[in-house]
């Protein structure tokens, strides 16, 4: 019988040498990516976000794929402003200024960029492997903006096989560039240490796709979270609260911004839960570790301390940073249903030491 090595490792060194030049892990469970200001990102695999859009857009709903896209071309606008200037030739100045975006966008997991065919006031653009098609769009359109240094309308389509079709269309008016989204929480700095980050074990698949452990993994900007957030707060106007939330947003006042924190929230619970991942939970401690690997390994955050509350698995945690407070605490539940087996409901605040989150049963337990 032949010997088959579980450890066998299938990542690719180059692949993860650019990477972890590029995007440095915090001491406070977060990835900045150097090249765009130091903006964290999400290490997400691609399944993991499509199924946590998709419950989004279920609990809301809500079709959110046009917000989507206008929060990707705003957002990767602002990243292309942190970067050296686009190449500047007599020559092949946009053959060499699309190779340069297609090396980020390579980094980043999210595809490579074409041009199908260009005319007087507009082009047709290709997002070939591209990961989400609405981010896709978004992205098309910002290069080609960058590219060509004008504005432009866009509308996309999705012709399967991993290709998003961008028709582009010249914009006269003047549309102000964008500017870093601000925080309505507080989050704690954080230094850059050497911990793990699942993009360690990073795979080359083909131009503009690289895995881990198989699945498709990309890197999503905070600042396309945000936007995407804004963008869809207009549309929930309508949408009462819910009335057995499982979550206190203390601070949060605005009903459209609890109920798409709510909406948030209840959507990486579900994508969590959804993946059979085990969680083992025996003292307060061990939510350290749990969130190291489920937080942390993704740059989402991750827990420095853990105080027991009750008999029953009740803990006071304390995440000095969160990409979003929404998706961290969706995720936290998860892991505290998985570790107890039952619901779980919770209390978030933002104090100035960071993130304070109380997680305990939802149903009261008799003593």
């Amino acid at each position: 019988m032949p010997l088959i090595d579980d450890e066998m490792d299938e990542s690719t060194p180059w692949l993860i040498e650019k990477l972890q030049a590029r995007y440095a892990p915090t001491n406070v469970g977060f990835i900045l990516d150097r090249e765009s200001g130091d903006t964290p990102v999400w290490c997400v695999t691609l399944p993991a976000f499509e199924r946590w859009f998709a419950e989004l857009e279920g609990i809301t709903d809500q079709t959110l794929g046009r917000r989507l896209a206008y929060a990707s071309a705003e957002s990767e606008e602002l990243r292309w402003s942190f970067a050296p200037p686009l190449p500047k030739s007599w020559l092949g100045q946009q053959k060499k200024r699309i190779a340069t975006v297609n090396n980020d966008w390579g980094e980043r997991g999210l595809g490579q960029f074409e041009i199908i065919e260009t005319a007087s006031n507009g082009a047709t653009l290709l997002v070939a492997n591209r990961a989400h098609t609405a981010i896709a769009a978004g992205m098309g359109n910002a290069a080609w903006e960058c590219v060509q240094e004008a504005r432009f309308k866009f509308q996309w389509s999705d012709r399967g096989a991993g290709e998003t079709v961008v028709q582009s269309t010249l914009d006269s008016r003047e549309i102000p560039a964008p500017k870093r989204c601000e925080l309505s929480w507080s989050d704690i700095e954080g230094d850059v240490s050497s911990d793990w980050r699942l993009y360690n074990r990073a795979r080359h698949e083909t131009d503009g796709v690289w895995t881990v452990e198989g699945n498709r993994t990309v890197m999503l900007n905070q600042d396309l979270l945000l936007r995407f957030a804004t963008l869809s707060l207009p549309y929930l106007s309508d949408t009462p609260k819910s009335t057995d939330s499982r979550t206190q947003w203390s601070g949060i006042e605005g009903q459209e911004e609890i109920v798409l924190w709510d909406a948030m929230a209840e959507a990486a619970r579900k994508q969590f839960l959804a993946t059979g991942d085990l969680v083992l939970v025996a003292e307060p401690e061990n939510w350290i570790s749990v969130s190291n690997r489920h937080l942390a390994a993704q740059g989402l955050g991750c827990v420095t301390k853990a105080t027991g509350i009750d008999g029953h698995g009740g803990v006071d945690l304390l995440v000095p940073a969160a990409l979003h407070p929404a998706i961290v605490v969706g995720r936290l539940i998860g892991c505290w249903e998985r570790a107890e087996g039952r619901a779980a409901r919770a209390t978030w605040s933002s104090e100035q030491d960071g993130h304070h989150i109380k997680l305990e049963s939802r149903r009261i337990i008799a003593e």
